[in-house]
């Protein structure tokens, strides 16, 4: 049970690291810091990496897939195993939420460049008032994209 119980601190603390790399990818998402961006996400792959190892290192020392099934014969230690499943359980809720933020923070990020892309670059053909066509900047009357 005690390798166990460090297998899942070793965990939680990799779970620590890559919520703390995911907050400073957000910071440089809205700082528009590319290369922290490109930085975090490197950081962010090795520390996935190392959780699938330790999961694979759990599901092997376990037969359970489920803690809350190992929970039942923790004995002494279950208050201890309880916590910790609590712990990654949050761990992981938290990590989901930064995740769907940072995606959005980057959507609305490439929906704004291509609005912008579009009032700068782009032009409209329209027919003029002898009936051929002919080249009009597009209206900059519109502010909101139909992208964002």
């Amino acid at each position: 049970m005690e390798k166990l119980l460090n297998l899942l601190e070793r965990q939680q603390h990799t779970l620590n690291e890559l919520i703390g790399v995911t907050k400073q990818e957000q910071e440089a998402i809205i700082a528009h810091n590319v290369d922290c961006v490109r930085a975090s996400i490197k950081q962010k792959e090795e520390l996935q990496r190392q959780l699938v190892e330790l999961e694979k290192e759990r599901q092997m020392l376990t037969a359970e897939s489920r803690l809350s099934n190992l929970a039942v014969a923790a004995g002494d230690k279950k208050a201890l195993l309880d916590a910790l499943h609590h712990s990654l359980k949050n761990s992981l809720q938290e990590l989901k939420t930064l995740n769907i933020t940072n995606t959005l923070l980057i959507k609305t990020e490439l929906a704004y460049f291509d609005f912008l892309k579009e009032k700068v670059f782009s032009t409209t053909k329209q027919y003029n008032d002898k009936g051929t066509l002919n080249s009009k900047p597009q209206d900059s009357n519109a502010v909101v994209s139909h992208l964002a």
